[in-house]
């Protein structure tokens, strides 16, 4: 079963926009066969049995039914592949379906994207010749062009509409199918050992490999984000958002191993100009992943934060409800007709400048000075979700820690925070006061719960009583290994809560029942409680996924490893 899980894994882990080329599959050792100038490099030890794996598993089962492959089978990125499949099918002159797809599984099998908007590809899968000569692809060949590079045969066809191109070859035990000539041809001389650069000579690839972490893989991922940075499809289907955030990188590798109740990932991403090694800051991290409750639904842990990263989670989390929106990084979509104005309008006043509320700024000024006078050497988040005693609503608690390099002043945090709450909640403090509570915490009840505890360097911060009790229980435990970064949802504990809190949030009545059948045609489906929730139920052998990461100035190193249930 634990094979079964594992392309469905990556494509949570990885970007709808190399979903597709995960869909193919590829290996390392042929990588010398690839010519220079792919973006994007793919690589199975045995194809063949990954995607036997995934078409009998019940994940993909689940999945294909789902709302959330509802929905992405309309979205933008699938229709666009759809076209280009489809229009490679009436080039090659087969039917791109899953029996092509099997029949030209084989072994070690590599493929390499070297245009991502015309979705220029070229596969190498080791096949044996009986097999590759009985696949329909082979025998559609007597339609195609014959022509010859490497002193071997090879077959290509054009479609004169769309100008896609398909070509394929066979030599040695290796079928080769590609949608440029020039690739494939490349390829054959690769093969032959002509002199002309191969993938495996290009510096970014031949460091990446070289960084890549030891251990078994059945499936390794290597990019050149320099390339992809710099392409407009890859910036507009990249659905992390964050292609300025990689600048710093010039590659990265992804090995994937397949193992006995989990799934482990092994990154490794390679900087353009390496940068100080900071690995000496992971100690003080791995103090406070000592405190991490053990039935908490997700954490994360950085060492060496900045104050206006903790006082940014204090203002969101604790006082969630006057924070103001978050702010927007994208362009507001064309559908928001809402922003052409109302008669409404017409009722405001003009030659006069709004009104800006500014309290939330000016409340929190004492508490980022309180944060900023002092040394954080890491900060833990920790947050669970529990279902009421009535049943009927799911209460999400927080709990922030900060580790500072000197004790923490108690009594200038319990200011800083009294200010804060006086300037949003309350009207010269009627209605909030402090008082002790349990294992010497601090509590202010008022519109919401602040629950402060110091304990010498240690700050804690929460909304429940109940989780920073138990962050406060495990003070005495012996510190563990630390990172650099590390985070860990709890996907087998917090599905359920997740699912009842989003149908309340979307309506009972709005939102269809998974067994509607016919009668959802035509139905959006919500985006968290039927979207999102239905891809968790899919992925629902997952108990765990934890990421962890290491920085060491010249790279990051990341492991992200999923636990599944028995």
């Amino acid at each position: 079963m634990t094979k079964k899980l594992l392309i469905v894994t990556m494509v949570c882990a990885s970007s709808l926009s190399l979903w597709w080329a995960l869909a193919q599959n590829a290996p390392a050792t042929l990588a010398g066969f690839f010519p220079s100038g792919a973006l994007v490099y793919l690589e199975a030890k045995d194809f063949g049995s990954l995607l036997s794996d995934w078409n009998g598993s019940a994940e993909k089962t689940s999945w294909v039914k789902s709302s959330n492959h509802e929905v992405f089978s309309r979205s933008r990125l699938y229709l666009k592949l759809k076209d280009a499949r489809d229009e490679f099918a009436k080039a090659a002159g087969v039917p791109p379906d899953d029996v092509l797809l099997s029949s030209v599984a084989g072994g070690n099998s590599s493929l390499a994207i070297y245009n991502i908007g015309k979705l220029e590809f070229l596969c190498i899968t080791r096949l044996p010749s009986a097999r590759a000569l009985s696949t329909a692809l082979w025998r559609a060949r007597s339609t195609y062009q014959m022509r010859r590079a490497g002193n071997v045969d090879y077959y290509i066809k054009e479609d004169k509409v769309s100008r896609r191109v398909a070509a394929v070859a066979y030599t040695g035990d290796m079928l080769l199918l590609a949608t440029s000539e020039e690739q494939l041809a490349g390829a054959l001389e690769l093969i032959a050992r002509l002199p002309r650069p191969s993938l495996a000579s290009e510096a970014w690839f031949a460091d990446a490999v070289q960084a890549a972490p030891a251990g078994d893989r059945d499936l390794r991922l290597v990019y050149n984000v320099d390339r992809l940075a710099a392409t407009p499809h890859f910036r507009s289907y990249w659905i992390q958002r964050n292609t300025a955030a990689l600048q710093e990188f010039r590659s990265g590798l992804a090995d994937l191993e397949r193992a006995r109740g989990e799934v482990r990932e092994r990154r490794v991403l390679l900087r353009a100009l390496p940068t100080a090694d900071i690995s000496a800051t992971e100690t003080a991290a791995g103090q406070l992943l000592a405190l991490v409750p053990a039935d908490a639904g997700f954490y994360r842990v950085w060492a060496n934060p900045d104050a206006a990263r903790a006082a940014g989670w204090i203002e969101e989390k604790l006082f969630s409800g006057v924070a103001g929106a978050p702010r927007r990084i994208q362009a507001p979509g064309t559908d928001r007709v809402s922003d052409a104005g109302s008669a409404l309008d017409l009722e405001e006043t003009i030659d006069q400048p709004p009104i800006v509320d500014d309290r939330s700024a000016q409340a929190f000024t004492a508490l980022r000075e309180r944060l900023s006078a002092v040394k954080l050497n890491a900060m833990l988040e920790v947050s669970s979700t529990r279902v009421d005693p009535d049943q009927v609503f799911v209460r999400p608690q927080a709990a922030l820690v900060l580790l500072a390099s000197t004790p923490w002043n108690a009594a200038q945090i319990q200011a800083a925070l009294t200010t804060a709450v006086n300037g949003l909640w309350t009207n010269a403090g009627l209605g909030a006061s402090w008082r002790t509570g349990a294992n010497g915490t601090q509590v202010l009840d008022s519109l919401g719960a602040v629950v402060l505890a110091v304990d010498g360097p240690r700050l804690i911060l929460g909304d429940s009583r109940e989780m920073v009790g138990a962050i406060l229980a495990r003070r005495t435990q012996a510190a563990v290994a630390g990172a650099i970064y590390e985070a860990s949802w709890r996907h087998g504990r917090e599905l359920p809560n997740f699912e009842r809190m989003t149908r309340l949030i979307d309506f009972p009545g709005t939102a269809r029942k998974p067994d509607d059948g016919d009668d959802n045609v035509g139905h959006e489906p919500s985006f968290y409680s039927e979207n999102i929730a239905s891809l968790g139920r899919s992925l629902a052998r997952v108990d765990s996924a934890t990421l962890t990461v290491h920085d060491t100035g010249a790279m990051l190193r990341e492991t992200a490893v999923y636990r599944l249930r028995p």
